[in-house]
């Protein structure tokens, strides 16, 4: 055989080393050149929601231009036993990370200064307030949007404004992220909270659609302080409606004065016209009062059951007491007084000073 023929012949272990080669570089580029070797200088915000799957994760950074691929912060994720770990929020990444760096990010999540926190029970007026404030725009133009008819339309509110849509949570929003993502994402966390509080039902009480359920689970929100008694409450209103009583729910008359629904009344206050005194009103008011949290939509969901109680009243301590006849019901408010009484002569007691003929 010539040398020019030894030259060109096949070899098979040669080619075995090359793709020995290129096996390993490609993962090694995967992950440490996501981005490609010379990305432009800049960030690219990621929102990551809660639940949502670490494919879909990697296809939001592969759209945003974070990775190339998916394929490598797949697979590494996995490899360390991250895709069950990375936390919802919104990141800014500088394009150039490399794989790995970008897995630990997510794994630790935002940071809790970075978090911002909107209570159960709260207003659309008092959350715009909060909202405004992180976002760096006015209340007013996040209260404006969240009446806006095209935005309800797009979300599937059947509503005037999305009062009682935008979920309590905790939410990593950076300043400068516009308000409509916000509302957006505020209230596809109330819808999938509603899909999994019904995800074991045949059908909502009393035939109630998603509107009507945030409704009594914002009543109940602002009624409620013992976690406990949510679903007790609840079915009480569920009792008083089924039977065509007047739900006389005082934190509905709060809203209709334009207060936080958990206000103070007086027996004045009770004769608001409004659509929203339910003293004045039989059924539902128009819509929610405030922000219900999880635990209230799923204490109206599953009320507590064979219960006929259709009366309660606060006992001063942050429970209730519950009575089934009106009569019972008169008697708890004497013993209700009674108890809040004597804990007012306690507090007397102990913030008086020392009797000094001791």
């Amino acid at each position: 055989m010539s040398a020019v023929q030894r030259r060109g012949a096949f070899r098979p272990r040669r080619w075995a080393w090359l793709l020995l080669l290129v096996a390993l570089l490609a993962p090694a580029w995967e992950l440490f050149l996501p981005a490609g070797p010379f990305p432009p200088a800049r960030h690219a915000t990621i929102v990551i929601e809660r639940r949502e799957s670490l494919r879909a994760v990697a296809t939001d950074l592969q759209r945003a231009g974070v990775v190339h691929s998916p394929f490598g912060f797949l697979v590494l994720a996995r490899l360390m036993n991250l895709d069950r770990h990375i936390k919802a929020g919104e990141y800014a990444f500088r394009l150039g990370i490399t794989v790995p760096a970008l897995l630990r990010a997510l794994d630790r999540g935002m940071y809790g200064l970075d978090l911002l926190t909107i209570p159960e029970g709260l207003t659309l007026a008092e959350i715009s307030d909060l909202l405004g404030a992180r976002l760096g725009v006015r209340a007013q133009a996040i209260d404006s949007l969240a009446h806006d008819p095209a935005l309800l339309d797009s979300l599937h509110v059947a509503a005037p404004s999305l009062e009682g849509y935008l979920a309590p949570d905790s939410y990593g929003w950076l300043p400068g992220t516009p308000p409509e993502v916000v509302l957006r994402t505020m209230v596809e966390h109330t819808h999938d909270r509603v899909a999994r509080a019904t995800a074991d039902c045949d059908a909502l009480p009393l035939g109630f659609d998603t509107h009507r359920l945030l409704t009594l689970a914002s009543i109940v929100e602002a009624e409620a302080q013992a976690a406990s008694e949510r679903p007790r409450i609840a079915r009480v209103y569920l009792n008083r409606l089924q039977r065509e009583m007047r739900l006389q729910a005082d934190p509905t008359v709060g809203y209709a004065l334009g207060r936080n629904p958990r206000s103070r009344l007086s027996l004045r206050d009770l004769r608001v016209e409004s659509p929203y005194n339910t003293y004045l009103h039989d059924g539902l008011p128009p819509g929610p009062i405030c922000a219900p949290g999880y635990a209230s939509i799923e204490a109206v969901v599953h009320a507590s059951p064979l219960s006929n109680e259709l009366y309660f009243v606060a006992r001063g301590d942050g429970h209730h007491l519950f009575a089934a006849t009106f009569a019972q019901h008169l008697a708890n408010i004497s013993a209700a007084h009674a108890l809040q009484a004597a804990e007012a002569r306690d507090d007397s007691a102990e913030d008086a000073p020392p009797d000094s003929a001791r």
